[in-house]
């Protein structure tokens, strides 16, 4: 979510991923179909994310005996072989700045980040390192075993892939098991961060879809028959052909697939299962009242936004005063604009009206009462012979880019754990014996 600050990462490492994410933005937004059709390799070429080491100016490598001690922390050694393979990991990301010393501080950190969670009996199932490594390979649009393919052509190896995602899951849960229950964000911390949103672009998809009836006797059956395509269906081709055997749905011909789409245009549940299946995986079954339906997750990308949806929109409402009705009456019951509507009952459509639009498109005398109110706040002006009272609802951008209320929680949760994170790990270093051999 853009304006809500960066994921609970920490220090270098989250520097890397980071490059990660901006790297596979920009080759998406260049057409990340045409790259996904010339193999891992071309594919993480065109993120940006792989050329061959020879012809990068990769750092010269380490001559010494690959597994002799290049450093050592608090007894645990890293080795030139690691060191090595860090670097080249590093330089295949194109993580900027100082590379080799880069790769030996995350190195260290990471021995720091093992040894804090084995010190508190912390560890993570293999099971879960899968999944880490398959969420940072859908970063560049791959699956695991293609990302490990693609950078073992440029010299690195899968257990570095592993150990890098390895050590900042198991961070994850000593940062999890240090601050559990000591960061509350607030209903205010939240608004505050939803009202300086600004997005810049919005994730657009190309998925496919097995669409099964969701009413009456037949939910049943289909939700039998959803989770039954969701054991067996294991790859796009078996997706499309269920798709055409199974769907009821009008993409049904097609194998399921649609047309590329905003996040924006599904409903908020949908939206939720999208953001969590990387591409290449099929989604949990998302039920509504209407259908039971299974996405299978064929591509992912951003979709820059115009200025012009990147306006800052002011929502306002206008109410038309009865007869013998003041402002101060209406003031007096009223806290939000939402409350205008139980005010409003009964009366004419037009005498309660809810507009949004940037604000130089405001009529003037109107825009002009409204740059003095805060959202929440009201004023009455006389304006073509009626008395009209006006009440400011939200200032911001168009409310379908707005990240659910959950969402934004959870991101600043990550900030604040990660700040806390990047203290904590400091420690661990101020404190530790760290020599060379």
């Amino acid at each position: 979510m853009p304006g809500l600050g960066q994921n609970g990462n920490e220090g270098p490492q989250r520097r890397a991923k980071r490059t990660t994410a901006g790297m596979a933005q920009a080759q998406r937004t260049a057409g990340a179909a045409k790259a996904a059709a010339k193999g891992p390799l071309r594919q993480l070429r065109a993120l940006g994310l792989a050329a061959m080491v020879a012809l990068t100016g990769a750092p010269a490598l380490a001559q010494s005996s690959p597994f002799s001690p290049v450093i050592i922390i608090n007894g645990k050694a890293v080795s030139h072989y690691e060191l090595d393979q860090r670097i080249l990991f590093m330089t295949l990301l194109r993580q900027p700045g100082d590379i080799e010393k880069i790769a030996l501080d995350t190195l260290i950190e990471d021995r720091l980040r093992v040894a804090e969670a084995e010190r508190l009996g912390l560890s993570v199932t293999p099971e879960m390192v899968e999944t880490g490594m398959t969420e940072f390979a859908s970063r560049a649009n791959l699956t695991a075993e293609e990302f490990v393919k693609a950078i073992a052509q440029g010299g690195v190896d899968a257990e570095t892939f592993r150990d890098f995602v390895a050590a900042g899951m198991i961070w994850r849960e000593v940062v999890r098991a240090r601050y559990a229950g000591q960061v509350t964000i607030t209903d205010a911390e939240i608004d505050r961060a939803m009202a300086a949103f600004a997005p810049q672009s919005i994730p657009t998809l190309r998925v496919a879809e097995i669409v099964l009836p969701g009413k009456g006797p037949e939910r049943s059956a289909s939700l039998a028959l959803a989770r039954k395509l969701k054991q067996a269906v294991t790859d796009e081709p078996a997706f499309f052909a269920a798709a055409r055997q199974y769907s009821k749905g009008p993409t049904a011909a097609s194998g399921g697939q649609r047309d590329w789409q905003r996040l924006t245009e599904f409903d908020e549940k949908t939206k939720a299962v999208m953001l969590a299946t990387p591409p290449g995986t099929i989604s949990q079954i998302v039920q509504t009242d209407e259908a039971i339906t299974l996405y299978l997750i064929l591509d992912r990308a951003e979709d820059q936004l115009s200025a012009a949806e990147t306006a800052t929109l002011v929502d306002y409402a206008e109410y038309v005063l009865p007869a013998g009705q003041d402002a101060a009456s209406v003031r007096a019951k009223v806290d939000t604009c939402d409350d205008l509507y139980d005010l409003a009952k009964g009366q004419p459509e037009s005498q309660l009206q809810r507009k949004s639009a940037p604000v130089g498109q405001v009529p003037s005398d109107i825009a002009e009462t409204l740059a003095l109110l805060d959202t929440g706040e009201s004023a009455a002006i006389a304006r073509g012979g009626v008395n009209l009272f006006l009440m400011v609802c939200r200032r911001g951008v168009d409310i379908s880019f707005m990240p659910a209320r959950e969402d934004a929680r959870r991101q600043l949760l990550n900030q604040r754990l990660g700040a806390m994170a990047e203290i904590y790990l400091e420690e661990l270093r101020t404190e530790a014996i760290i020599r060379e051999p």
